[in-house]
């Protein structure tokens, strides 16, 4: 049995690294999925400025009671559910459809030499089910964080246990179920690509997820090395580019705050050239992480789907 990455594991990285510059619409659908799975959100953390304590308060007004949250807030919870998991079945939708056209693209490759079943198109529905299925199971596993975090924040708008700002306290006392998350997170969206590749060649549900099972059973090291190539890479494009973009926030942020008015900002060209530069940045950034998404999709369905 043989457990351990080979060179034609190490072939296959190869050809996951140039699928998305031979077919650049791979780079195009890598970049859309990127955004439709909250990469978009991730780069503009960086620039957002958070409210504070007071602000927070503010804002909920007569939603807070001596006693708790008011009815409302949860109506307005209900309501905010409601619109949210309309969206979110858009953006499932949304992926399967991409996730299908990245396979044909990929599967029209004679070199990568993947054998196809059925039109990758024709799955959109069943695809559709997997990535709610892994939605789902996502968020049981951020049920422990999200009960955590309203209670710590609740706890610490009414009663501050230090002078630390709000999100430093509350990100201090859920560190264990936020840690447990961050784990959950790449083996499910591992499992759920393996699955996925299955389904796209004309495999059922049920044998896709028998499959995958058995191949991180029988190749597990194989397995697990993709799986950590591809988050790793992720994660390290992601850390760059936000790194990045919050050095140029802060010189974009510190030019607009000496001008004093719009006639300023016109004769001035500091902030117009800090402006273009985080613009640059941010679609630097993004264009680097579409091609890590894209990349990421062809190693999947390599590694999955080749001997």
């Amino acid at each position: 049995m043989r457990t351990a990455p080979t060179a034609g594991w190490r072939v296959q990285v190869g050809h996951a690294l140039a699928a998305p510059v031979e077919q650049p619409q791979l780079w195009l659908l890598g970049t859309l999925s990127f955004m439709l799975r909250g990469g978009l959100i991730i780069l503009l953390l960086p620039i957002v400025v958070l409210p504070t304590q007071v602000e927070v308060r503010l804002m909920l007004g007569g939603y807070l009671g001596s006693n708790g949250f008011t009815p409302g807030f949860f109506v307005g919870v209900a309501a905010a559910t409601i619109l949210s998991t309309g969206l979110v079945l858009v953006v499932l939708y949304g992926l399967a459809r991409l996730e299908a056209a990245t396979f044909a693209k990929l599967s029209s490759d004679p070199e990568l030499e993947i054998q196809v079943r059925v039109d990758p198109a024709a799955r959109v529905r069943d695809l559709f089910v997997v990535q709610s299925l892994t939605l789902i199971t996502l968020l049981l596993a951020a049920v422990p964080l999200a009960a955590a975090l309203g209670q710590v924040t609740y706890d610490e708008i009414l009663r501050p246990t230090s002078a630390a700002p709000i999100y430093d306290r509350v990100l201090a006392q859920v560190m264990l179920p936020l840690t447990l998350l961050a784990v959950a997170l790449p083996i499910v969206d591992s499992v759920s690509a393996a699955v996925t590749r299955r389904l796209l060649i004309g495999k059922s549900v049920g044998s896709a997820v028998s499959g995958s099972i058995g191949t991180l059973v029988r190749r597990p090291i194989r397995f697990l090395a993709s799986a950590a190539v591809a988050w790793l890479a992720l994660a390290a494009v992601v850390a760059a580019t936000d790194t990045a973009l919050g050095i140029a926030w802060q010189a974009t942020r510190a030019a607009f705050l000496r001008t004093t008015s719009i006639a300023d900002m016109l004769t001035s060209t500091a902030p117009l050239l800090v402006a273009v530069l985080l613009s640059g940045v941010f679609l630097s950034g993004l264009a680097v992480c579409g091609y890590v998404a894209a990349f990421r999709n062809a190693l999947w369905t390599i590694t999955s789907l080749r001997r």
